[in-house]
């Protein structure tokens, strides 16, 4: 199913998404482009989960003294001059090898959900750099437009799949890279008919951003405890209709 740079987020949304893209233009490459977007929107979606998800709960005191400077709306004190070595000498590192941060902290075995985005933080995060292309005062702008999105969209939509696609489709990768993602509520639409289980084999030969081992995933740790109810909170926002629609 195709797609065009009109994305599948909100339009707010979509639209700060590609400002992200031209802020960050003089950056690098499509891909560099890309891992910068991706890299912030992570730091500010697993800030958001700290102070609402009830599971990440116990990892709040991860970030007490002397690690209280490196969440994600740290960085909007942080002088411009030093925003460039905040990220690639303190930020990085640290998320690099939260996992085994995380468990200094736990009273109880991780979570799976826990374990998991912890995971994929590390790989993130582990070779992450911004280069000096990445201009300080551009930088901060950046912040400030990844700070805009909503808290719902980090929490309850594939962003980050959204993101992916977004900078890419401004400059024709996606048509060059033959990728088309398919729309989130159609996906978990699809997911929920399957009803897949841990016991299943799931073979996607063209799964891209991954959307629907996710959701499969997703799936198994959730659908059965709501008695059938998916995607539950996680269903597709539709955004509220515009005053000036007839």
């Amino acid at each position: 199913m195709g797609r065009s740079t009109v994305h599948y987020a909100d339009s707010d949304t979509n639209n700060i998404l590609k400002k992200l893209h031209k802020k960050l233009r003089p950056a690098g490459t499509p891909v560099q482009r890309v891992e910068y977007i991706i890299e912030l929107l992570l730091l500010r979606i697993f800030e958001v989960k700290l102070k609402q998800v009830a599971e990440f709960k116990q990892l709040r005191d991860l970030f007490k003294a002397p690690n209280d400077k490196l969440l994600f709306s740290t960085l909007y004190t942080e002088p411009n001059d030093l925003l460039l070595p905040t990220l690639n000498e303190k930020f990085f590192p640290f998320y690099a090898s939260i996992l085994s941060q995380a468990r200094k902290v736990y009273k109880t075995n991780l979570g799976q959900k826990v374990q998991d985005q912890l995971v994929l933080i590390e790989e993130v995060f582990k070779n992450s750099n911004f280069t000096n292309n990445v201009k300080s005062g551009n930088l901060q702008e950046v912040l400030s437009l990844v700070g805009e999105i909503d808290e719902d969209r980090l929490l309850k939509t594939d962003l980050l799949g959204d993101a992916i696609e977004s900078a890419l489709s401004e400059t024709g990768g996606t048509k060059d890279m033959g990728l088309h993602r398919t729309p989130d509520h159609i996906r978990q639409f699809m997911v929920g008919m399957i009803g897949p289980t841990f016991t299943d084999s799931i073979f996607d030969p063209a799964c891209g951003t991954a959307g629907f081992l996710f959701d499969a995933f997703g799936y198994g740790m959730e659908g059965p405890r709501r008695s059938g109810k998916w995607p539950g909170e996680r269903a597709h926002l539709t955004p509220a209709p515009s005053r000036n629609r007839m």
